[in-house]
C-alpha cells in the first residue's frame, strides 16, 4: 500500500539583514539566504544548519529544518519584531 505524506508548507517569516527586511517563504529561500551569507559573520554560524536544510527530503525533516532556521534567525537577532532600536 502506498501512503501519501502531507507536503510541508512553512509559515513565511521576515528576517532583517542590515536595514533590509527579507521575506523567507520556504526552505529553498532560506537556503539561498544562508548561502548568500557564507562569507559574512552570520554565515560562519550556519554551516551545520545549511547542511541540515539541504538534506531535508521528507516533510518531517523539512519541518525540523524550518524550525532550526527559525531558531537560528531569532538567535542571530534577525527577527525584526525582537530587535531593539539603536
Amino acid at each position: 500500500m502506498i501512503t501519501q505524506r502531507a507536503a510541508f508548507t512553512p509559515d513565511p517569516v521576515v528576517v532583517r539583514i542590515g536595514h533590509e527586511d527579507i521575506d523567507v517563504r520556504g526552505l529553498s529561500c532560506a537556503i539561498d539566504l544562508i548561502r548568500s551569507l557564507r562569507h559574512d559573520r552570520l554565515g560562519n554560524f550556519a554551516e551545520l544548519l545549511l547542511a541540515q536544510m539541504e538534506a531535508a527530503r521528507e516533510p518531517a525533516q523539512q519541518a525540523e529544518a524550518w524550525r532550526a532556521f527559525r531558531t537560528w534567525s531569532t538567535a542571530c537577532g534577525l527577527d525584526p519584531d525582537t530587535r531593539h532600536a539603536a
